[in-house]
């Protein structure tokens, strides 16, 4: 965060502007843009892609830069809420048999080089997101190779994207309105994701005059439309390989037409593992870019980001605190930086497995689940940084949001799971007819200091209610989970982030072997529910269903904090992709507050 003469990166960033290596029409900062301001962010990785929804490209790295360059139809925010973006373009339910949704792109929305965004490209968004006009019965995952590519035969055609989302179920070709910039996309079925599924990652024009060799923009998405319309596999193919694998980003001299802009920002510079956004001057819509300039600095771990905010060289940095980082972290408060503890998307959860040993009964699973004291065994394991990692009482949503705060009410979970003394937690194991020194094996990663400091204090637990814990430790948890001999499991992992995770986690009882046919009902019920009350009702039921069951125990979540210099404002972490860059249009530096 800075004026352009605060720091030594600033005259990098004036010697860049000049010798730019991506030029955009427009002016260089967008109208709303405070001049001359900058916000250096730590960052992970490095920018290889200028499609982000392809399966090479999505990395994490290229999220966040496509979240700051990509305009969308709606997005979730920081609270699990989908918020839509009418500048852009309105998504709407138009017809129920086949459920069919139109995407109407506002009128000013163009490509930082100057270019309509059209019905071109939202029909192409169409194709690769759903496959509809790609080759049936491929074996992807024999033609996949060790890098991850597709190797096709010449007359396949496949868009290699990373994930369909509800577009999986389109149903017969989508149709356009080309002069009112529209699609309707019919789908097999309602799905929840209707307003977030359609992604407009790549420009038509540029595919098209890259895959047929033609020079002229509207000319390039003409052809790409007559592909579409036609279901020409011979135009198709070269199409889908472009746009599966043409976009990638040559660090050394990156192509501009890989990295146009249809968002509030527009990349700039790509060099010596920093990528610098500068504001799109091209930028219509409602969320034109208040910093001027973001710079990503490949940084290589939290401590030496920490240093760097402390130092003055970064701004924003998001890290897993240590108990080494206390003294830099209050430093930094006591400075005007602003810390946020929300954002992590990760916790540790105490699984159990139903379908061999002792926890075939849900009165034995609750008897060893009530056992448990969680704040104990984070104390244990984290020591005075415990407190960072608060205990989580729900089981398919983020803390802090307006669902979680829902679950908790209607699902019981507190309830169920009190924590109980040591006799009664053995009375609850007598009546679940289980015999005192019961062995429990329990699975870990021991490379999770975590779940390996927690295991010893678990064990103290239940041995003080009759139980035996055996430590069954992993090299590697995967190959340890997919063994006959474990009980339980306690492990870090993602909240699921949408129905169709959560759908993966816990269709057939999951990795906990309980099938259900009650759960396994809500989870159809919610694939195909496109109302978000219904969709609401539906996941807490399912939620409530879990805790009735007795599988998994959450114990707390992952630490992250997020530090923002003093004059830094709008930095709103949020869990899963783009966790920063998400909402960095919002972005904002008071300069009262800056040193």
């Amino acid at each position: 965060m800075r004026a352009q003469a605060r720091r030594p990166l600033a005259a990098v960033a004036l010697a860049a502007v000049a010798a730019s290596l991506l030029t955009a029409c427009g002016a260089d900062a967008a109208a709303t843009a405070q001049p001359g301001t900058v916000v250096d962010v730590a960052w992970s990785g490095q920018l290889t892609s200028g499609n982000a929804a392809s399966a090479q490209g999505r990395t994490g790295a290229n999220l966040d830069v496509a979240a700051m360059t990509r305009g969308a139809f709606a997005e979730v925010d920081a609270a699990g809420e989908v918020r839509e973006d009418p500048s852009f373009g309105v998504a709407t339910i138009v017809g129920d048999a086949p459920f069919t949704v139109r995407y109407d792109l506002a009128d000013g929305a163009r490509w930082s080089d100057g270019v309509p965004v059209d019905a071109a490209d939202l029909m192409l968004a169409w194709a690769a997101g759903s496959n509809a006009l790609s080759t049936p019965d491929l074996e992807l995952e024999a033609l996949r190779g060790e890098d991850g590519a597709l190797d096709l035969p010449d007359d396949a055609v496949w868009f290699d994207v990373a994930d369909a989302g509800g577009l999986r179920h389109a149903d017969g070709a989508a149709s356009r309105d080309d002069w009112a910039r529209s699609i309707d996309v019919p789908l097999a079925q309602p799905v929840p994701d209707w307003r977030t599924m359609l992604d407009v990652a790549v420009p038509a024009h540029v595919l098209g005059q890259r895959a047929f060799g033609v020079s002229d923009p509207m000319e390039a998405k003409q052809r790409v439309l007559d592909a579409i319309d036609r279901a020409d596999p011979l135009a198709l193919a070269p199409l889908a390989e472009e746009w599966s694998t043409g976009f990638a980003v040559a660090t050394a001299d990156p192509d501009p037409a890989s990295l146009l802009s249809s968002g509030p920002y527009r990349v700039d510079v790509v060099r010596d593992g920093r990528v610098e956004l500068v504001a799109n001057g091209s930028y219509v819509g409602d969320r034109g870019a208040r910093v001027e300039r973001v710079a990503l600095h490949d940084v290589a771990d939290g401590a030496a980001a920490l240093r760097a905010v402390a130092g003055g060289d970064l701004d924003v940095a998001t890290v897993r605190p240590a108990a080494d980082d206390r003294m830099v972290v209050r430093d930094l408060e006591r400075a005007g930086a602003t810390l946020s503890e929300a954002g992590s998307d990760r916790r540790w959860e105490l699984v159990l497995r139903t379908d061999r040993g002792p926890f075939r009964s849900p009165d034995a699973r609750r008897a060893f689940l009530r056992l448990v004291d969680r704040g104990a065994l984070v104390e244990a394991a984290l020591g005075e940084e415990a407190e960072s990692a608060p205990v989580v009482d729900g089981i398919l949503f983020l803390p802090s949001t307006r669902l979680a705060g829902y679950a908790a009410e209607d699902a019981g979970f507190q309830d169920a799971f009190p924590r109980t003394d040591e006799e009664e937690a053995a009375a609850l194991r007598d009546a679940a007819a289980v015999a005192a020194g019961t062995e429990v094996c329990v699975r870990y990663d021991r490379g999770d200091a975590v779940a390996a400091g927690a295991l010893p204090a678990l064990a103290a637990q239940a041995a003080a209610a009759g139980w035996s814990v055996r430590d069954c430790g992993a090299d590697d948890l995967a190959d340890g989970l997919a063994q006959d001999d474990w009980h339980a499991v306690l492990r870090a992992v993602e909240v699921p982030a949408d129905v169709e995770a959560i759908d993966e986690r816990w269709r057939g009882g999951g990795i906990a072997a309980a099938p259900s046919p009650e759960r396994d009902a809500l989870l159809d019920e919610a694939l195909s529910t496109a109302e978000p009350e219904a969709l609401e009702t539906t996941l807490l039921e399912l939620e409530a269903a879990l805790v009735a069951d007795a599988l998994v125990l959450p114990i707390a979540q992952v630490p992250q904090l997020t530090v923002s210099a003093a004059g830094v404002q709008g930095v709103a972490p949020r869990a899963g992709d783009a966790p920063l860059t998400w909402s960095a249009w919002e972005w904002s530096i008071d300069p009262a507050a800056t040193p």
